[in-house]
């Protein structure tokens, strides 16, 4: 492995948490603000199980190749098989490369208006503005996004400490324990699945990795366990701090501190995209890479430059945005990853031993708790609250 690709664990654990780290996570507080604090602590905790589970064995996956193959590739391999194999990769390639420009469509949306917020520029010139932030980095290679997803995190937490710290200085309100359970339940699943959701950075994870394997499930689950963290202080702080929740929760809860933190919360949404868009979109470079056979610098104008073109035609807001790509991700990730690595394990397990695998965990019962996981997942997205 070149030193350009090699990561250490804390990039390849915060490789991970940035791609989940993103604006949605932003939208959880209003969400729990409909169920409780006890359900939303339940739900927290059975989504990170969920997604653990799914993200491990996709690293179990990614960590059998002999070479690095991304998402379209092993479902390539492992589930589209016979006559209409090629044809199965090309319409999944189509569907992946969609959900995966909506996303970052989104984040280039959401931050070009924090951008107009802040300094009074017009909303197209800070979405290219971020795009440039934003598609820059990813040109430099995996070593540099490992290098900046550390500072841009390390940064975010600095300023989760702030906001906390200033917090408590204001009076906090009351935070309902529990309220009846409903679509707002789902609706909340599905929106703390997504901000978990960082499948498609985990053959970056494993590839920086591979000179130790026995780091990938521990990055994997640092790196989700992170981002949980995150959710469960920017929704309590926000519960206890906002006179009215508002959907997008940096708004009350920072309104109670004064400007200094709504600057600095902007600042932190800002980050948070960022660090999204540079997982997400590295990702989208190395699947064309892999199934265009085009030259790293075409495949990356290829995978940032069209999210540019959806976010200035404005074709949706920042909320209908995330929970489009929600829905969408959920779906393809319940119908089609679990019998993929069904296929996979029932391959290695004639050919001879794994290096590594999450042995039990990755066994029929747990595959299944993971459909319906990501099924729920699909519906908390689409629910009418």
């Amino acid at each position: 492995m070149t030193l350009k690709k090699r990561l250490t664990f804390v990039e390849a654990a915060c490789i991970v948490t940035g791609y989940g780290v993103g604006g949605g996570i932003m939208a959880v507080p209003y969400l729990a603000s409909l169920n409780g604090a006890v359900t939303t602590l339940i739900v927290l905790v059975a989504a990170y199980l969920f997604s653990a589970l799914l993200h491990l064995m996709i690293a179990e996956m990614c960590a059998g190749e002999k070479e690095s193959l991304q998402v379209v590739e092993l479902f390539r391999k492992y589930l589209f098989k016979g006559r209409f194999e090629n044809l199965l990769a090309w319409l999944f390639f189509g569907l992946l490369a969609l959900i995966l420009f909506t996303s970052m469509a989104a984040y280039i949306v959401g931050a070009g208006e924090i951008v107009t917020n802040l300094t009074g520029l017009p909303l197209w010139a800070g979405e290219l503005l971020f795009y440039g932030l934003a598609a820059g980095v990813v040109a430099f290679g995996l070593k540099v996004l490992g290098i900046s997803e550390k500072y841009a995190i390390a940064a975010i937490a600095v300023i989760f400490i702030i906001l906390t710290a200033g917090t408590a200085g204001v009076p906090l309100q009351a935070v309902p324990l529990f309220m009846r359970p409903g679509n707002a339940t789902l609706a909340l699943f599905g929106m703390i699945m997504f901000c978990f959701s960082s499948f498609f950075s985990i053959p970056q994870a494993v590839e920086g990795l591979s000179w130790n394997k026995k780091l990938i499930p521990k990055a994997v689950l640092a790196g989700i366990g992170l981002n949980m963290l995150f959710v469960v202080l920017v929704t309590f702080c926000a519960l206890a701090a906002s006179e009215e929740v508002t959907e997008v929760a940096i708004i009350g809860w920072t309104s109670a501190m004064g400007r200094w933190a709504l600057i600095l919360g902007s600042v932190f949404i800002f980050l948070a995209m960022l660090t999204t868009y540079w997982s997400v979109s590295y990702a989208l470079v190395v699947i064309i890479k892999e199934r265009l056979g085009w030259s790293e610098r075409l495949s990356w104008l290829a995978a940032t430059l069209p999210t540019l073109g959806l976010a200035l035609a404005g074709l949706a807001s920042f909320l209908e945005f995330m929970r489009i790509v929600g829905g969408g991700i959920a779906v393809v990730v319940a119908l089609l990853l679990i019998p993929a690595y069904r296929q996979f394990r029932a391959q290695h397990s004639t050919a001879g031993a794994l290096e590594w695998s999450i042995g039990l965990w990755g066994g029929t019962a747990f595959q299944i708790l993971v459909i319906a996981g990501y099924l729920l997942t699909a519906v908390g997205s689409f629910v009418q609250i």
